[in-house]
């Protein structure tokens, strides 16, 4: 009898220690979704086997690791991202300001993840024609109201890939597009009599922001702003991507 009470109150000793560290380490396990469009070479889309990869997925989950978070990802159009965003099943994306659909919905950290370039590309063939492929969602920081008004008929894609492929089968006169994807597709060729570029604007900045539904919202924005002011770099992805000094 001795024996066995010795047992038991060793086992509820040992209980004890050991159930406050269990729930801890549950409550330390936290996930976030960072959903995010495709984007070429930042953020690429495996077709075959649905893999989301590319240098700002790869920073960003070593940055959420770094902040205390697991992140899982969702790579989706525009249109469908900015819908859950507004309901908080995405907590964390990456945006430029000025998006009608997003702006009221989440808040964006100061400093840049990056900056972008704008551009328009002309089918020299079709140079008098107002057709001209984008993302449908995409604001394009003002310039899809300017184009419109200037006459241009916007055929919309759901992403990026989709628009340059769409200009190139010659399904439009006129490509609005970023210059990153755009270079991406266009590979080791080069611009040639057909087509010609035209620089919309650049040094678009472009931020994570943080879904005013998220659970995680005022945690997840005050540690991405306290990183973000740890740094003297211009934008994240610098900071994150620049060499280790060697010893």
């Amino acid at each position: 009898m001795r024996n066995l009470c010795g047992s038991m109150v060793l086992f509820l000793m040992i209980f004890a220690a050991l159930f406050p560290l269990s729930v801890l380490a549950q409550e330390e396990i936290k996930t976030v979704t960072l959903g995010i469009v495709v984007f070429p070479p930042l953020v690429i889309n495996d077709s075959e086997t649905g893999r989301c990869y590319g240098e700002v997925v790869e920073m960003s989950s070593e940055l959420l690791k770094q902040l205390g978070y697991n992140m899982s990802i969702e790579c989706i159009p525009p249109i469908r991202l900015y819908e859950r965003v507004k309901q908080g099943e995405i907590d964390l994306t990456v945006n430029v300001k000025g998006t009608t659909a997003l702006d009221d919905h989440a808040t964006f950290i100061d400093k840049p993840v990056t900056n972008l370039t704008l551009m328009r590309v002309v089918n020299n063939a079709r140079i008098n024609e107002k057709s001209i492929a984008g993302i449908r969602g995409y604001d394009y920081v003002g310039e899809r109201i300017r184009l419109v008004e200037e006459g241009y008929e916007f055929v919309d894609v759901p992403s990026s890939v989709d628009s340059i492929k769409f200009f190139f089968f010659d399904r439009t006169a006129n490509l609005i597009t970023y210059e990153r994807p755009f270079y991406y597709f266009l590979g080791d060729n080069e611009f040639n009599d057909r087509t010609s570029s035209i620089t919309l604007k650049k040094n678009i900045p472009t931020f994570f922001a943080v879904s005013l539904k998220s659970k995680y919202k005022d945690d997840l924005f005050k540690k991405l702003s306290a990183y973000s002011e740890s740094f003297k770099e211009d934008t994240i992805l610098e900071h994150a991507t620049k060499p280790t000094p060697q010893l």
